[in-house]
């Protein structure tokens, strides 16, 4: 580029320390988000304010954020360890030395807010799932709710795989529907 333009796809290593502090600052306040929804006093806040469903959605929300940034400090960890071993070599290879860019860091931000959702979403069809074999939210116990936020912790964690179970699922639904479609028309 020209100039003194500004290239946000330029990669530096600099941009490791900007990520290891997004991450950190992540983590600090979805613990203290969960540990001060689960007091008494916040939880009863929570529950007048918002009702119980959607207090217990929240910290969902925060079970899944908080695998996505456990999830995102290992990749980095590896994502830093290769670069460092590419870089070691006499002829680095360009298409495995690769340092983390502006946009990188935008990216790990939406990663754990797009898994908070997503745990939410996951936690959701389980609900919907327990509801259909008739336990509604209302007569959840504790350990119905431990189950889902370690259901949302874990989709945090493994999220592209949960998005590749979804999409499995998803075909063969359709699949089965358009099958069905298909004997009802030939009838």
């Amino acid at each position: 580029m020209p100039g003194n333009q500004h290239d946000p796809l330029k990669g530096s290593p600099k941009y490791y320390r900007t990520i290891v502090i997004l991450l950190l600052v992540a983590f600090l306040i979805e613990a203290m988000v969960i540990l001060i929804m689960n007091t008494r006093p916040a939880e009863n806040a929570l529950v007048s304010l918002f009702g119980e469903k959607i207090a217990f959605l929240l910290q969902l929300f925060f079970w899944a954020s908080i695998g996505a940034t456990i999830s995102s400090s290992i990749f980095l960890s590896n994502d830093k360890n290769l670069n460092e071993l590419e870089r070691a070599k006499d002829k680095p290879d360009p298409a495995i030395l690769r340092y983390p860019n502006e946009i990188d860091v935008w990216l790990y931000a939406q990663r754990i807010l797009t898994s908070g959702f997503l745990g939410v979403i996951g936690a959701s069809l389980f609900i919907v799932g327990l509801w259909y074999f008739e336990l509604p939210l209302e007569e959840f116990k504790s350990k119905h709710k431990l189950f889902l936020a370690i259901v949302s912790f874990i989709i945090g964690l493994y999220q592209s795989d949960f998005l590749t179970a979804l999409n499995s699922f998803s075909k063969k639904l359709f699949q089965q529907r358009s099958e069905k479609e298909g004997k009802s028309d030939n009838n």
